[in-house]
C-alpha cells in the first residue's frame, strides 16, 4: 500500500483514530497503523489521515473485531511508508549507473542514503515487537 495522490487518503478525527482504529488493530498492528497515519495538513490536532483502503476495511468491521493477520497482509504489512518510494530511487541509481550519468547518480545516492535511514526508522518503531503482558 503506497497511497501518493490526496485521494487516496481518508480523514479521521484524532479521537476516533487513537480510541477505535488503534483498538481495532490490536497490539501487533498498532504501530504499523501509526507509522501509515499522517496529520491531516488543514488541522494537525484534530485530524488524522489514514491510506483509504486501510480505513475502508476499519469501516467493513464488526464491532468489536480485530484486524486479522489475513486483512494486514492484503493492507501490506509489513510494509512501511516510503519502501516503494526507495525502490524506485534505486532503480532510477542502477539505471543512471548504466548510462554512465555520474552527476544524476551522486544526487540519487545522495537521495538513497536519506530514504534508506528514513524508512529504517520508520521500520524499527513500526514493527517492533509489542511488550509481553506481565
Amino acid at each position: 500500500m503506497q497511497p501518493t495522490e490526496q485521494a487516496s487518503w481518508a480523514t479521521v478525527a484524532v479521537e476516533s483514530f487513537e480510541f477505535n482504529m488503534i483498538p481495532w488493530a490490536g497490539r501487533r498492528y498498532a504501530e504499523w497503523l501509526r507509522a501509515w497515519s499522517r496529520p491531516h495538513p488543514g488541522d494537525p490536532k484534530g485530524l488524522k489521515q489514514v491510506p483509504a483502503q486501510m480505513y475502508a476495511l476499519f469501516q467493513k468491521r464488526t464491532p468489536g473485531e480485530r484486524l486479522t493477520r489475513e486483512q494486514a497482509e492484503e493492507l501490506g504489512y509489513p510494509g512501511v511508508p516510503g519502501e516503494r518510494e526507495l525502490d524506485e530511487v534505486r532503480r532510477e541509481l542502477h539505471d543512471a549507473l548504466g548510462r554512465c550519468d555520474w552527476a544524476q547518480a551522486h544526487d540519487l545516492d545522495m537521495r538513497l542514503r536519506d530514504l534508506q535511514d528514513r524508512v529504517a526508522e520508520v521500520r524499527a518503531t513500526a514493527l517492533r515487537p509489542a511488550p509481553a503482558r506481565p
